[in-house]
């Protein structure tokens, strides 16, 4: 029951993870999108997401491929648990 509630946990805040990713991606993207409609230099908010948002997918990919690992490492180990 402990391992589910844990499990149930991990995958909320990675779901939370990537929506935050996500939102922060469009975010960034209308900034630009408002910046060329105003006429206004878009050079800073261009600045801003060829930074950003790559950094903020590499840190949501690192994490989900751990918690994938996690999972079948997990799941690999209960099955020889269960053999043995």
């Amino acid at each position: 029951m402990q391992k589910n509630l844990i499990y149930i946990a991990q995958l909320i805040s990675l779901i939370v993870m990537w929506i935050f990713v996500i939102g922060i991606a469009i975010w960034i993207l209308n900034l630009i999108s408002i910046s060329v409609e105003l006429r206004d230099a878009p050079g800073v908010s261009i600045g801003i997401s060829i930074i950003a948002i790559p950094v903020f997918f590499t840190i949501a990919s690192i994490l989900t491929y751990v918690f994938v690992g996690l999972q079948k490492d997990y799941k690999s180990n209960s099955k020889t648990s269960l053999e043995g």
